[in-house]
């Protein structure tokens, strides 16, 4: 059912094309909003074909990330205040039925505008991270995004996140509307067509996708590409943004153990390139070893270790309570501790049965842990049209 003369206006301090959920969301909306604006900071070059009906607005001019942090105080005040005027000049021109907003610096734009809009609309607030004001600069523009979240959850309608125990990082007390928790699951629609069965296993490919950093087991897996397991030479492959420091120290490993024909850092992609990469591949590193609060968070928040099962790719994934509370009943989830002897008995069973073990991440995927499933009560609650009582005057 298509809500008929419903806009929808969504606010992102930075750019969706870095969020494959906010991707798969922008998509499943399109379907069920007439008209749909996307008020975004273009830290990237834009590559993704969206909808007919969806119009992505850069505010302001292409920058990257590390140059708006590089920028002086002032600068970034001047970039928030056009992000601030973008956001109210879509929401007068489309007066959105909805106004989704996607972090702190998105809420606190609109926390500024909101006297200014006067036709009725649903505030639907979605948090993809953890924002703690203890990590941001006292009175910077984040400081003052991480005061907005917490005074205006009384006036969000619809409240959603990505995995359950980030709840308890809200104000959930203050809280009247209705919350969802949306996993960030691939989508079906989108990486179906990638899955590929019976792949040759001569070499086994091992992939890691994200951003490249110490924690993930890749010090331990590296001197594994020395020998083969289960008879199969082994390659690692590195998908993602990598600080230059850290990617020659896994160089200069890899030329110690002489493995360095074995290791390929494929770099940072347009995210219609992400499952071509891992579907060559044959399993997912998904070790997380951090203790931060976006990581032991992470059980559904992480897409990469479910955009592995969805091209058919078993898991290695750290038995940490928060990541085996939800991976531990699948079989293609495999545990590990982050040793290379522990890593290499893990890949050796997978080698053995891995038919098995694709097709069961495979199967996972279509049937449960895909995007369109675990969206779906959002969408219904749009459609029934249940927060219109709650729509803000």
């Amino acid at each position: 059912m298509k809500l008929r003369g419903n806009n929808l206006v969504i606010g992102l301090y930075y750019h969706p094309e870095a969020f494959p959920p906010t991707l798969n969301a922008i998509g499943e909306l399109s379907g069920h909003f007439d008209r749909i604006s996307v008020v975004h900071r273009p830290h990237l070059r834009g590559t993704w074909k969206y909808a007919a009906n969806v119009t992505p607005v850069a505010s302001g001019k292409y920058i990257t990330t590390t140059h708006q942090e590089q920028a002086s105080t002032v600068r970034k005040i001047l970039f928030f205040l056009r992000f601030v005027l973008d956001l109210l000049r879509e929401c007068r021109r489309l007066r959105p039925r909805v106004v989704l907003l996607y972090d702190t610096y998105a809420l606190l734009a609109y926390r500024l505008i909101r006297p200014l809009l006067w036709f009725p609309h649903v505030l639907w607030y979605h948090n993809h991270d953890v924002s703690e004001i203890t990590t941001v600069r006292k009175y910077s523009v984040g400081w003052f995004a991480c005061k907005a979240e917490k005074r205006l959850f009384r006036h969000i309608d619809i409240f959603t996140v990505p995995s359950a125990e980030r709840l308890p990082f809200f104000p959930m007390g203050d809280f009247r509307g209705k919350y969802f928790v949306v996993p960030n699951y691939p989508s079906l629609a989108f990486y179906r067509p990638f899955y590929t069965p019976g792949k040759s296993l001569d070499v086994i490919k091992l992939v890691f996708q994200g951003r490249i950093g110490p924690g993930h087991g890749l010090e331990e897996i590296i001197p594994l590409l020395a020998t083969p397991v289960a008879g199969k030479p082994l390659q690692l492959v590195l998908k993602g943004h990598c600080h230059p420091d850290y990617k020659q120290a896994l160089q200069a490993l890899a030329e110690r153990h002489s493995v360095s024909g074995s290791l390929t850092f494929a770099g940072y992609t347009p995210y219609e390139e992400v499952p071509r990469v891992a579907a060559a591949c044959h399993i997912g590193i998904g070790i997380f070893s951090s203790l931060e609060t976006m990581h032991v968070t992470l059980g559904t928040a992480s897409n990469k270790l479910y955009e592995y099962a969805a091209v058919g790719l078993p898991v290695l994934y750290l038995g940490m309570d928060h990541f085996s509370r939800h991976l531990g009943k699948y079989r293609w989830a495999v545990q590990v501790e982050v040793t290379s002897e522990s890593i290499a008995s893990k890949i050796e069973i997978i080698i053995r049965d891995y038919a098995f073990y694709s097709t069961a991440a495979y199967e996972s995927f279509v049937q449960e842990l895909n995007f369109e499933r675990c969206f779906a009560p959002v969408i219904a609650a749009l459609t029934r049209g249940a927060d219109r009582n709650n729509a803000h005057e």
